[in-house]
């Protein structure tokens, strides 16, 4: 399996003892195909290529968001 994954977060004063921190992270980053296999079956169309995984750590590029406010 080949992925980078990449985090990048800042930390924002709001005055006081608040804060803002805003997150953004990439999973595959360079949205490379991990292929777990080939299909097997004779009967199959697609007999011969390489098979995909559904699991999450195989999956194309994924951004991700988020925010968080302490006080």
């Amino acid at each position: 399996m080949h992925r980078v994954d990449m985090r990048l977060q800042q930390r924002i004063p709001l005055g006081g003892r608040v804060t803002l921190d805003g997150q953004l992270e990439l999973f595959n980053v360079f949205n490379r195909f991990n292929a777990i296999g080939q299909e097997l079956n004779e009967l199959n169309l697609r007999f011969g290529q390489l098979t995909e995984s559904l699991n999450i750590a195989y999956q194309p590029r994924v951004l991700q968001l988020g925010f968080r406010l302490a006080f």
